[in-house]
């Protein structure tokens, strides 16, 4: 019998798989939506549970039962603690039942930032390196249809899955993005996308031959000189294969990780696009240091919550879970880059 549940399925487990967390994958049940409507004394044939999705509300009803019998619930998140996405974001900061990290033993971060941010809230929490972030294409990728053949510098403009979250956000992004191609045109730099929100690519005009969003995002910064992002996990893997990457500031809000290059304003854009372009050894340096390299180990200081939440879902409502479960390994093949 599996001793360890994995609520989603074993293509998001494998994207998440960390042999220092998972030491043998044969005990691990993939798929434990299914298990939605059962009981919590269904939950007790198992260890441990995990899930890899804290907005999911199915799959923290899961660990809310599993809670109630006493099973070590685990939350593997999937990028970097995000303050503003977490309390500003309207989608998510009137929604504190399904991101109350406090319903886990422990939580995995990618980096130590979060790690120690969640500490100070009573959180247990480790790091962990999932492949989704961490792990480099070794196959090399047939680019040479999707970059022009010039010895130019090349820049790529990308933003987080959720770049703002109103529209004067909207506004700031747009102005900084246009200024941004602007200046990159007339210093002769060759500008590339990854953008897939629909208002922000309308708004600058991309050609779709340049906005590269199929496969995965490190094939394209291997080939670029520096990357321009919102505040996001890519910085990650950006600095992993030592590529300058600049932050666009657009709000105030506390940043998981402090980028070497930042920019405010457009007054900004030369001077800072210059440095990164040139490297500069320091920043570099500093850039270097946002990698988790230390293993950190913390202790829980607030109880996990036990909320005995035997929670009934429709019949469509789980269908609708276990059918997009079987599907993103294909809408990922197809859709995204990871």
């Amino acid at each position: 019998m599996k001793k360890i549940l994995f609520i989603q399925s074993e293509f998001d487990f494998n994207r998440y798989l960390d042999k220092k967390i998972f030491t043998d994958t044969n005990d691990v049940e993939f798929t434990g939506i299914k298990y939605l409507n059962k009981p919590p004394e269904y939950f007790t044939k198992y260890t441990k549970i995990f899930n890899c999705n804290q907005s999911d509300k199915l799959a923290c009803s899961i660990i809310e039962k599993a809670n109630s019998v006493d099973i070590d619930t685990f939350l593997l998140m999937d990028g970097i603690y995000d303050w503003a996405n977490i309390n500003i974001n309207p989608i998510w900061s009137k929604n504190n039942f399904f991101l109350d990290l406090n319903i886990y033993d422990k939580v995995y971060c990618v980096d130590n930032h979060s790690s120690l941010n969640l500490n100070l809230i009573g959180i247990k929490t480790d790091l962990y390196k999932p492949p989704k972030i961490f792990e480099i294409t070794s196959k090399k990728e047939n680019l040479k249809n999707r970059f022009k053949k010039t010895s130019r510098k090349k820049i790529l403009l990308t933003t987080s899955n959720t770049p703002y979250f109103n529209e004067t956000e909207f506004k700031r992004i747009v102005k900084i993005f246009l200024s941004i191609i602007e200046w990159s045109k007339l210093n002769s730099l060759d500008i590339y996308y990854r953008i897939y929100d629909e208002k922000i690519l309308k708004e600058l005009k991309i050609v779709n031959e340049f906005n590269l969003k199929e496969g995965p995002i490190d094939t394209y910064l291997k080939e670029i000189d520096v990357l321009i992002t919102t505040p996001s996990s890519i910085s990650i893997t950006a600095a992993m294969l030592d590529k300058p990457f600049i932050h666009i500031i657009y709000r105030d809000t506390p940043i998981a990780f402090q980028a070497a290059w930042q920019i405010f304003n457009t007054e900004m854009i030369p001077d800072v696009l210059k440095s990164a372009l040139n490297r500069d050894k320091n920043r570099m340096i500093h850039q270097k240091s946002i990698l988790p390299h230390l293993e950190t180990e913390s202790k829980k200081l607030n109880s996990k919550k036990k909320i005995n939440k035997n929670f009934q879902y429709s019949k469509a409502d789980l269908f609708l879970a276990i059918f997009k479960a079987k599907i993103k390994k294909l809408y990922h093949k197809l859709f995204k880059y990871r």
